[in-house]
């Protein structure tokens, strides 16, 4: 049979296919995990994270300060 090449025993490829089955169920069930992370957290538009990344440079360099809110009393 054209297995006998890389597998001894017909078992063999039957198992190989079956891993290879749950790698590729795993790694689907991954990237459905990420995507629906990504599409929760990630609300700011294109333009948006231009410039949240500009006001963050901004902030480690010194040149803004965060605001912090003071207590009224």
């Amino acid at each position: 049979m054209f297995y006998e090449r890389w597998f001894d025993s017909f078992t063999e490829v039957v198992t190989a296919a079956a891993a290879a089955g749950v790698l590729l169920y795993l790694g689907h069930q991954i990237h459905q995990r990420q995507k629906k992370l990504r599409d929760l957290f990630f609300v700011l538009g294109p333009d948006s994270t231009i410039m949240a990344d500009h006001l963050e440079e901004l902030a480690r360099s010194g040149a803004i300060r965060p605001h912090r809110a003071t207590a009224a009393g």
